[in-house]
């Protein structure tokens, strides 16, 4: 796969983005709104398809330290684009010594038709300089040996049958605590990627592009992915650049896209920023869908990830499913709004972001065969009506899928479109995504 991102109609994405960043400075997105800073009066979500954003390449999560081998219904429910939520990426750990414990979860997950990719946590402990997995620092005369062993888990997993998307170099360079963590500085990361790990992959015949930086949240990311942009070696090694979502607001990284690639957000829980108690409610669903707007229209990701498929033993929020449950959260439904039928390839279009009041919108279209999409979240306690047109291409009817407090992604019946509009309504505290079978110019 090209890690190219799309071409773009800039003057107007400028223009929207702009707006945006000032909702979110105002604080508008998921905790909300201010009044001044949305229409007055209700307008219509004009969908353009003419115009075009980021390609999409999927949406997912991790199975590490927890999920090293999920039931075949589990597999379903998270993998499945038909049964389930249609995750289509999932994020496996490499422990220290070179392996995953998660070998048969990611074989599932290709069986369902997901991609993986693979984060190191820590070198081995007698490889840093503090003799732990623990916080510390990867020794420089261990960089070869460390980059050596990621390499040969590339070719081992790709054996395995289970070849990856993506190499992240390290998960969070930037942060440690009391688990596997390893800090780098940013020259220092730099330097690993371009002088060990590129040269380790391609000593052994592996094309797995390298994701960078990881960093633990997006106030981080560009002072990590600066320095691997500088150099135009460097630069040919990379595959997406990633960042975490712990900290920081999602932003228009534009040297990216001018050194063509794309951003992938690849970690956050709703959990961020607090102790939240466990919540099993559709409130977690629509933090979550909050989160997962912003990241895409504000930040222009490509890919969005939740943290954990199956959480820990704790009582947060870092799963899809509750510990020791076997069912999906509101959550994960509501991540399903996009996973299931915003699928790898599609493209981001054009369509006001926020219509009315406490309403958010993002629309995706596969430019080959004209399927679009349109994801509306109601984050008010009141039922919305909502006008929707379209522009660039002539459809007949939508599907609405909605998620809410009574509704896992449930379909709908269709709603006809006349003279390129139509008008639904939004349930009170709710996802709903509009799924047009084909579209024609």
């Amino acid at each position: 796969m090209s890690w190219l991102g799309s071409s773009c109609r800039r003057p107007f994405g400028a223009l929207v983005l702009s707006a945006l960043a000032a909702l979110a400075a105002a604080g508008c997105f998921g905790s909300g709104d201010r009044p001044d800073r949305v229409p007055t009066t209700p307008i219509p979500a004009a969908l353009d398809l003419s115009v075009t954003y980021q390609r999409i390449d999927g949406f997912g999560a991790s199975s590490a330290w927890t999920a090293n081998n999920i039931s075949d219904t589990l597999a379903d429910l998270f993998f499945s684009p038909t049964t389930g939520i249609g995750l289509s990426l999932l994020r496996v750990q490499i422990k220290p010594t070179g392996i995953t414990n998660e070998l048969q979860t990611a074989k599932k997950a290709v069986a369902r038709g997901a991609k993986v990719w693979a984060a190191p946590w820590s070198p081995p402990a007698e490889w840093k300089d503090n003799g732990s997995t623990i916080r510390g620092s990867l020794l420089d005369e261990h960089r070869a040996d460390w980059a050596n062993r990621l390499a040969t888990f590339a070719t081992t997993m790709a054996a395995e049958g289970v070849p990856l998307l993506a190499l992240s170099a390290q998960n969070e360079p930037n942060y440690t605590d009391n688990w596997d963590t390893c800090f780098y500085t940013p020259d220092q990361f730099a330097t690993f990627v371009r002088d060990f790990l590129g040269p380790a992959l391609a000593a052994q015949g592996q094309a797995v592009p390298i994701m960078a930086p990881e960093t633990q949240g997006w106030d981080r990311f560009a002072g990590y992915a600066d320095p691997l942009l500088a150099d135009p070696g460097t630069v040919a090694l990379m595959g997406p650049l990633a960042t975490h979502y712990y900290n920081g607001k999602p932003f228009d990284y534009e040297p990216a896209r001018a050194a063509g690639k794309v951003i992938w957000q690849t970690e956050i829980s709703d959990d961020k920023g607090s102790n939240k108690p466990f919540d099993d409610t559709i409130d977690s669903g629509l933090s979550v869908a909050a989160m997962i707007h912003d990241n895409l229209v504000l930040g222009n990701v490509s890919a969005w990830h939740y943290w954990w498929l199956v959480p820990g033993s704790g009582t947060g929020n870092g799963g899809l499913i509750q510990a020791g449950g076997a069912t999906l959260l509101p959550r994960a439904w509501v991540l399903g709004n996009w996973s299931r039928f915003v699928r790898p390839g599609f493209v981001r279009v054009a369509i006001p972001p926020t219509p009315q009041r406490y309403v958010y919108v993002t629309a995706f279209a596969e430019l080959a065969t004209g399927r679009f999409v349109i994801v509306a979240i109601n984050q008010g306690y009141g039922d919305l009506a909502q006008d929707f047109t379209i522009a660039g291409g002539v459809a007949t009817e939508v599907t609405p899928w909605v998620t809410s407090a009574s509704q896992q992604l449930a379909a709908q019946a269709t709603v006809p479109i006349t003279d390129g509009a139509f008008t639904a309504t939004l349930p009170a505290r709710s996802v709903t995504t509009f799924v047009g079978a084909s579209v024609t110019p």
